[in-house]
């Protein structure tokens, strides 16, 4: 076959061929619907999938510089061995904890203010917005001595969550974090 023979066959070819009927344009098109339907239903949870994801790991890093900022403040707190009883002022959504650094005129301060939870210590204050509660209990030893807190914060629209946070030093005993 020459060149000639196979340009004189396409044009043959293209002049007898006229292209799709309208059926074959319609299956065609809901063929192509109903595979496509399936992708994009995966597609679509999988978006969905990943924004859960997305707001999971905001929301579990912002717990995570809560606790840093908690244990911190709270280790803060050292009790010198000659007090043997502190009064610790409670209220309802605030706490007011002496001893910051072992002298009885600095205080740790935190509670809820505005929807926002406020750690106040003499180094400054740090706020958590979207806080709308905290419980306060106090962590006892087997001498009854209260050692550190325990703070359940109740944040807006989510579950509560607990920290349980030593204070740094109780008389002669030094606490560290584990």
């Amino acid at each position: 076959m020459n060149f000639l023979n196979i340009k004189n066959t396409l044009k043959n070819t293209l002049k007898n061929n006229s292209g799709f009927t309208l059926i074959e344009t319609l299956v065609a098109i809901a063929l192509i619907s109903l595979i496509s339907l399936p992708v994009f239903m995966v597609t679509s949870d999988i978006v969905t999938f990943t924004k859960k994801i997305k707001d999971l790991n905001r929301r579990n890093g912002e717990l995570i510089k809560l606790e840093r900022v908690l244990r911190k403040s709270v280790r803060g707190v050292q009790i010198p061995f000659w007090i043997s009883n502190i009064e610790l002022t409670e209220g309802t959504n605030a706490i007011r904890i002496p001893y910051w650094n072992g002298e009885a005129g600095l205080v740790l301060k935190m509670g809820i203010e505005d929807k926002t939870f406020k750690i106040t210590t003499p180094e400054g204050t740090r706020g958590f917005k979207g806080y709308d509660g905290v419980e306060f209990d106090f962590l006892k030893d087997s001498k009854l001595r209260t050692i550190g807190l325990s703070i359940n914060v109740k944040k807006i629209k989510r579950e509560d969550v607990e920290f349980q946070c030593a204070f740094g030093a109780i008389g002669r005993d030094v606490f560290s974090e584990k």
